[in-house]
């Protein structure tokens, strides 16, 4: 009896695989009845069409609503401030080497930020480099690590990232930068080694431990460059920064978490998110969630992504996309910038949001993303030969 069950199961599972080959369909239950909505996801669509936005702000009593909004979404997201530096628990290097011109040191200073979690952050800086310095804060995109900032090589197709101009840090020294690399939590060097069985992506049980803590994946990126900024701006810090030229740079995954930190904390004097932006919603809707990486429960229910970028203003921001990003198109980009203008624009802000369309698809822009930086973001950045 047990054989014959074996064979059963056997030939089931044959018969799947060989329907699947020849591309047919295996989905053994009946057709669905006429105006019949069985799918999970449509409920969910329409009840984040149906929830409430804020079209149009109170233009007069804007950051009545900034001081309330951001504290809300504080708590949503799970996001908190310790008010006193990380600390300090290793430092490897300085490693020396020569970009162009420019001779750089670089060093990696390890961070206890909260209870059991250290953070990598690496330090890119020119040799005799005038201080106070100005601060470039680094997050790269669901790579394989933050050294792509700093050039460096961990997976093959690296170098194909850095031939197109992702060393943004490297480049914002030989700018006069102090450029701040930080490691995002399941990337590089913080990828997850002590779960026994991790699943496949390498941040989804961080989003869902997050969750069962009544905190978020998207809150931990944020509290995590709020401490790097506390840590640059303590006594504890190597160098002396400039605390009103902190600017943050991010991109793709990286670019998310920016507008994050740049509304819940004021100290980001501008930010460049690149191939990053579009409304939550469609995100959702169009590539799911499947990382955890927007995992805010309540979210939808108050804010959307304009409303991230007006607790931004009257700050910078830049969106930068390419026009056949088929993960954050550019047209996605323009929704959300021009829902966030009358916000900008209440403050007296309005040249200070910028939404740049680039050629190609999803990857960085160094060229494009240098010239927005100057004009928008920082226009005392100077140029890579200086």
């Amino acid at each position: 009896m047990a054989l014959l069950i074996r064979c059963k199961i056997y030939l089931a599972s044959a018969n799947r695989k060989f329907r699947r080959i020849l591309g047919m369909s295996t989905d053994l239950y009946p057709p669905r009845q006429n105006g019949s909505k069985l799918s999970p996801s449509l409920g969910l669509i329409a009840a984040t069409d149906m929830a409430p936005r804020n079209s149009a702000f109170d233009l007069i009593r804007i950051s009545e609503w900034q001081t309330a909004a951001r504290k809300r979404l504080a708590e949503m997201i799970g996001y908190t401030r310790n008010f006193s530096p990380p600390k300090l628990v290793s430092v490897r290097g300085p490693i020396n080497s020569l970009s162009g011109k420019h001779n750089l040191a670089r060093s990696t200073y390890y961070l206890r930020i909260r209870a059991e979690t250290d953070i990598p952050v690496t330090f890119i800086v020119a040799e005799n480099t005038n201080t106070p310095l100005p601060v470039f804060l680094f997050l790269s995109g669901s790579t394989s690590g933050v050294h792509l900032g700093w050039g460096g090589v961990k997976v093959p197709i690296d170098h194909h990232r850095l031939s197109i101009g992702a060393d943004m840090a490297r480049q914002a020294a030989r700018r006069g930068y102090l450029a701040v690399c930080i490691e995002q939590i399941g990337y590089g060097e913080r990828e997850e080694h002590d779960l026994p069985k991790p699943s496949p992506d390498r941040t989804i049980d961080i989003a869902i431990h997050a969750a069962l803590l009544g905190q978020s994946l998207m809150g931990l990126k944020a509290m995590d460059v709020s401490a790097v900024i506390d840590w640059i701006e303590s006594s504890e810090a190597p160098y002396q920064i400039d605390p009103e030229r902190i600017f943050l740079f991010g991109h793709s995954s990286g670019g998310i978490a920016a507008q994050y930190a740049a509304a819940l904390d004021p100290r980001i004097k501008g930010t460049l998110a690149s191939g990053s932006v579009r409304r939550i919603s469609e995100i959702v809707a169009t590539r799911g969630n499947g990382n955890g990486e927007i995992l805010m429960p309540g979210f939808l229910n108050e804010f959307e992504s304009e409303d991230v970028l007006a607790l931004v203003a009257p700050r910078s921001f830049v969106a930068l996309s390419g026009v056949n990003d088929h993960i954050f198109p550019f047209e996605g980009v323009e929704r959300v910038v021009e829902n966030a203008k009358p916000a900008f624009a209440a403050m007296d802000a309005s040249e200070k949001l910028m939404a740049v369309r680039a050629p190609y698809g999803h990857q960085y822009y160094a060229e494009e993303s240098w010239t927005a930086w100057k004009t928008t973001i920082d226009p005392q950045c100077a140029s890579d030969e200086a």
